[in-house]
C-alpha cells in the first residue's frame, strides 16, 4: 500500500481514538458510519481504498459530544462546524462537524481545504406526522441551497436562486441554527419517528428514513485491531443506506476519493494564507 495513503489512514485512526476515548468517558454513544461500516464488516478495518473516517450519532449524543469535547481534546485537535467556524465550513459546504488535526493540511478533490479530519454527522428524529415531517424536509432543502451557495450563470433559475440567497438566507449560520432548533423541537415532541441525516453531506442519504431501533442499540466491532462502537443492527443500516445486500464495490469504484494534496506537517491555516484565502472571522 502507498506509504502516504496508509499514513493518512493511520492519522484518521488517531482522531477516531480520541473521539472514542471521549465518548467512553462520558457515556456517549456513537457508531462507525458509511464505508467504515462496510470496511469493518468485510475487512475488519479500512476498505483498502478508503481515505477517511466517518462517525455518526443521534442528536442527543451529538450535542453532548459537542458540549464536552472542546475541553477534552488534546492539543492540536479542534472541533469545526457552522457554529464554531462559519467561514471554514461555508468554504467546505458542510453542515456537520469535523474533528481536525490542525497542524496538518488536506486538499480534497472538490477543492475543500482543512486539516486531516474525522467527519461526525448527526441523525435526527423526524416525525412520522405528515405535516411536521414535510416542514423538516422543506427546511432541509433550503439548507442544501445555503450550503451550496450562489450558482454561476445567468439563467432565470440561477438568478432567482442567488437573489433568494442574498435576501432571505444571507446569514448561513443563523439559518442553519434555526433549522437545527426546529428539527430538535419536533424530535423532542414526537413519539412516532424515523431517523434521518438532515445535516449530512449527500442529498440521497438525507432522504433515507431509518427505523428507530437502528440508532437506539449499540455494540462494538473490530476495526484495525481495536474495538469501536457501531449500531447493533449495522447490516440493516447498510442495507437501508445503500439499498442493496452485497456491499462489495466493483473495481472501478475501488479508488480513493477524498484528497489531491496532503501535508502532515503544515497547519491548514498556513496553507490557506499561503494561497491567498481570508481566514479572519
Amino acid at each position: 500500500m502507498d506509504t502516504e495513503f496508509r499514513r493518512l489512514q493511520l492519522k484518521c485512526l488517531e482522531i477516531l481514538d480520541v473521539v472514542d476515548k471521549i465518548c467512553r468517558e462520558h457515556n456517549i454513544k456513537y457508531s462507525l458510519c458509511g464505508g467504515n461500516v462496510v470496511g469493518a464488516h468485510l475487512y475488519k478495518g479500512f476498505l483498502p481504498w478508503d481515505d477517511d473516517i466517518d462517525v455518526m450519532m443521534t442528536r442527543e449524543n451529538y450535542n453532548e459530544f459537542l458540549r464536552v469535547a472542546p475541553s477534552c481534546l488534546p492539543d492540536g485537535y479542534s472541533i469545526r462546524n457552522y457554529d464554531t467556524d462559519e467561514k471554514l465550513t461555508a468554504r467546505l459546504k458542510i453542515s456537520f462537524t469535523k474533528v481536525m488535526l490542525d497542524n496538518t493540511t488536506i486538499v480534497e478533490q472538490d477543492g475543500g481545504i482543512s486539516g486531516i479530519f474525522l467527519d461526525l454527522t448527526v441523525y435526527d428524529k423526524i416525525p412520522d406526522n405528515f405535516f411536521l415531517k414535510h416542514i423538516d424536509l422543506f427546511l432541509y432543502k433550503r439548507s442544501q441551497m445555503v450550503n451550496m451557495g450562489k450558482m454561476p450563470g445567468k439563467s432565470i433559475k440561477n438568478r432567482l436562486r442567488n437573489i433568494v440567497l442574498d435576501t432571505l438566507f444571507r446569514n448561513r449560520r443563523g439559518y442553519l441554527l434555526f433549522f437545527q432548533r426546529v428539527v430538535e423541537f419536533f424530535g423532542r415532541h414526537t413519539k412516532k419517528y424515523t431517523y434521518r441525516e438532515l445535516f449530512g453531506a449527500y442529498y440521497f442519504a438525507n432522504m433515507i428514513p431509518y427505523r428507530p431501533s437502528v440508532f437506539e442499540h449499540y455494540t462494538t466491532i473490530e476495526f484495525e485491531g481495536k474495538q469501536y462502537m457501531i449500531v447493533r443492527d449495522y447490516i440493516e443500516y447498510l442495507q437501508t443506506r445503500y439499498d442493496r445486500t452485497d456491499f462489495r464495490e466493483p473495481k472501478e469504484k475501488q479508488v480513493p476519493h477524498h484528497y489531491q494534496y496532503l501535508d502532515f506537517n503544515l497547519p491548514f491555516k498556513e496553507y490557506l494564507l499561503q494561497h491567498g484565502y481570508d481566514i479572519s472571522h
